[in-house]
């Protein structure tokens, strides 16, 4: 009779194979990684297999004391620290010219990142002294709104100027396709973005820019259609088009300074949802283990309120958005997102709505460059289309901006 045995190694059990011989699949050892104060080091399966494994998936799970970071990704990435990671290698083998069944080689160890230690400072003899420059007292721009991107008088907290990056005032009559890419559906490059019975498309009807903002638009069509790839596990009957772009591929940026100024739909019913939003352009993880940033989301049977959302796994509602209440979100309003290493603010109107400190055992979720999504769309859930939705509802943006 074979018995599976386990190693007990710095606390963690580690598994053996219960079968006899070499194993088909051998998962390596993970050694400590060395990285500087702010970087990141990469986790990913390490494994070797001998001739004749196809391997089908391999992945990683990734925890930090008893927080799950990610599961089932095919690589992470992870501030200095101590981890548990779990690799999970299936894979068929074949014999005699056929293949097995499918099995599962999986290895639990722990992994440690380790902080380089900072520079040794220098012993040389001490430059000429100059007169500092004055002081600048710290300034909060969470607090006000810009006046343009490039010639804005915003400064950081430190008192420095934020240099911008990013700037759309949508003045022209058609959408820049340099910066912009309409979402569709059948063919979506946010990660199967879906939320209600619609069908996002590139078409004028749902995606426009005409007097000084882009419009996005959902609408029922005369009769029901095919859309492609609407339902769980493929195409759908749906009577909704509906209107997203994104940056994706063109522009992203970890951390910063972002800027909407828009108009959600005047819709009181449930029904319509708009969203303002940024999404890893690489994820390193499934959502929400991915990370995610809503900067407001307006939900029609809410129609006096945007709400901020920060995705990253942490599920409880109170450290990770908020109802905040607004005088008119049909009227223009300005959307601000200020993120840091450690921390994710949002204000509206210039008045702060919710600020989130990421955890540490979070933070790997927000060390990548995150793209911009806008999105108008039906609601699902509570606020799926009823009878009295509207036909029509359209979120319209005068300006994105965007700093570093």
């Amino acid at each position: 009779m074979l018995v599976a045995a386990s190693l007990v190694v710095g606390g963690i059990a580690v598994g053996a194979p219960a079968h006899a011989g070499p194993s088909a699949v051998t998962i390596k050892t993970l050694s400590a990684r060395t990285v500087s104060a702010s970087a990141t080091a990469a986790v990913a399966p390490r494994y070797s297999a001998r001739k004749g494994v196809r391997v089908k998936k391999a992945t990683v799970d990734v925890r930090r004391g008893s927080a799950w970071m990610v599961k089932g990704v095919r690589q992470a990435r992870v501030p200095a620290g101590s981890y548990t990671v779990t690799t999970k290698v299936t894979y068929r083998e074949a014999r005699k010219g056929r293949l097995g069944p499918v099995r599962t080689a999986r290895r639990t160890q722990a992994f440690r990142v380790n902080a380089a230690p900072a520079p040794t400072p220098s012993t040389s003899a001490p430059a000429t002294t100059t007169t500092p420059a004055p002081a600048v007292a710290p300034v909060s721009s969470l607090a006000s709104t810009s006046t343009s991107c490039r010639g804005s008088s915003l400064v950081k907290p430190d008192g420095t100027a934020w240099a911008c990056t990013f700037d759309d005032e949508f003045d022209g009559t058609e959408l820049d396709r340099t910066r912009w890419l309409p979402q569709q559906t059948a063919f979506n490059a946010v990660d199967g973005y879906q939320i209600g019975a619609d069908c996002f498309v590139d078409d004028p009807d749902n995606v426009s820019v005409s007097g000084g903002a882009l419009r996005l638009t959902v609408r029922k069509e005369s009769a029901p259609f095919t859309c492609r790839g609407a339902g769980p596990t493929g195409d759908a009957r749906v009577q909704h088009t509906a209107g997203s772009v994104s940056t994706v591929g063109m522009f992203a940026q970890a951390r910063g300074r972002v800027e909407f100024r828009a108009a959600f739909p005047a819709t009181k019913v449930a029904g319509h949802h708009g969203a303002l939003w940024l999404y890893p352009s690489s994820p390193a993880a499934a959502f929400p283990y991915s990370g995610e940033i809503d900067v407001a989301e307006f939900y029609s049977q809410y129609p006096d309120r945007a709400i901020p959302y920060v995705h990253y796994g942490h599920w409880d509602p109170s450290v990770t958005n908020n109802y905040c209440t607004m005088p008119d979100p049909a009227a223009f309003n300005t959307y601000t997102l200020e993120w840091t290493p450690s921390t994710i603010s949002i204000a509206y109107n210039g008045v702060p709505c919710v600020t989130h400190e990421v955890s540490e055992s979070a933070k790997a979720a927000f060390e990548g460059e995150f793209m911009l999504v806008m999105t108008q769309g039906l609601g699902a859930g509570g606020n799926a289309v009823t009878s009295a939705t509207p036909d029509v509802g359209t979120t319209s943006v005068d300006y994105v901006r965007v700093w570093k």
